[in-house]
């Protein structure tokens, strides 16, 4: 069940960055982030009653769920909306496919005694690191040649913080289950999403404004991208990826984006006939070699 699980969480963000393109091009990045937490905030409000779960954490750790919110939904999906008005949905999938080397690294830097640092993770991380290199290298040499090659430099840039912040929503969420275990994978979840609501909203009318539903065109395409990634990627998918990391831990489940990068370039080019460049190619190479080898099961003596 949980490598089912496993399959259809990669395959639903997969999908998302592909929906995210269409929506950034229609509305604001902000708001369209927003308007993503704030469907799955309502899809969850009934759902999660008929399946008898919970709506309300404990007062006492209330505060440290919605920080780990902030963290998990806030600050990535105004990053990676806003960084897609200018990349390739295969470029962020590629980038996004870099959570599991956050997880390590920030989980050396804050919870070290949970990290063993061994040759073979040195290595994966190395070839994670060479693999980012190849992505970034091209675009930081052309980003003074052109105003669009600065763009795309700074929406990768973008997407890899929120990458970055997908890492530390990680290991935010594996400390509370550790501290907690009792607590609903489910209940979690729809917490953290509201926090996340509140303040990517806020920032997104204080910075863009509020947008005029007569504004978002095509508005057809805005409707099914919006549901396919507040359902879809947002509600379904974070439910199976957060029973993941309660059941698995967060570096085995972050794992999950080991095929997000390879899949998303396959439907770019299959839906947008957009063909990756040949350092992107070599990026998704090398980030992939590295996060598998990062956490490949150790060996056992005997």
């Amino acid at each position: 069940m949980n490598l089912l699980i496993f399959i259809l969480t990669a395959g639903f963000w997969s999908g998302s960055f592909i929906a995210i393109q269409p929506l950034v091009q229609a509305m604001p990045p902000l708001f369209a982030g927003a308007v993503r937490v704030g469907v799955a905030v309502l899809f969850l409000t009934i759902l999660l009653p008929c399946m008898r779960v919970p709506l309300s954490v404990p007062r006492a750790i209330l505060a440290r769920v919605w920080i780990t919110g902030v963290v998990a939904f806030s600050i990535p999906f105004s990053l990676l909306f806003w960084g897609e008005r200018s990349i390739s949905p295969g470029l962020a999938g590629i980038l996004n496919g870099t959570v599991p080397i956050w997880v390590f690294v920030l989980g050396l830097i804050f919870t070290p005694k949970a990290e063993s640092v061994t040759p073979r993770k040195v290595i994966g991380l190395l070839a994670g690191i060479l693999g980012v290199t190849a992505i970034f290298l091209p675009k930081l040499l052309a980003a003074g040649s052109d105003h669009s090659s600065l763009s795309t430099l700074l929406g990768a840039g973008a997407v890899a913080l929120m990458a970055c912040s997908y890492g530390t929503g990680v290991l935010l969420n594996r400390t509370l289950f550790l501290r907690h275990p009792h607590l609903s994978p489910f209940t979690n979840l729809y917490q953290q999403l509201i926090a996340g609501f509140v303040v990517l909203l806020a920032v997104a009318i204080a910075i863009e404004g509020f947008p005029h539903p007569e504004t978002w065109q095509p508005l057809r395409t805005v409707i099914w991208a919006e549901a396919y990634l507040s359902i879809g990627s947002t509600s379904i998918a974070f439910m199976m990826f957060y029973r993941l990391i309660q059941k698995w831990g967060s570096v085995r489940a972050a794992t999950v984006t080991y095929v997000i990068p390879a899949v998303t370039l396959l439907f770019d080019v299959a839906i947008n006939s957009r063909a990756p460049s040949l350092s992107d190619l070599f990026g998704v190479l090398g980030v992939t070699f590295g996060v598998v080898i990062l956490n490949f099961p150790a060996r056992k003596a005997g």
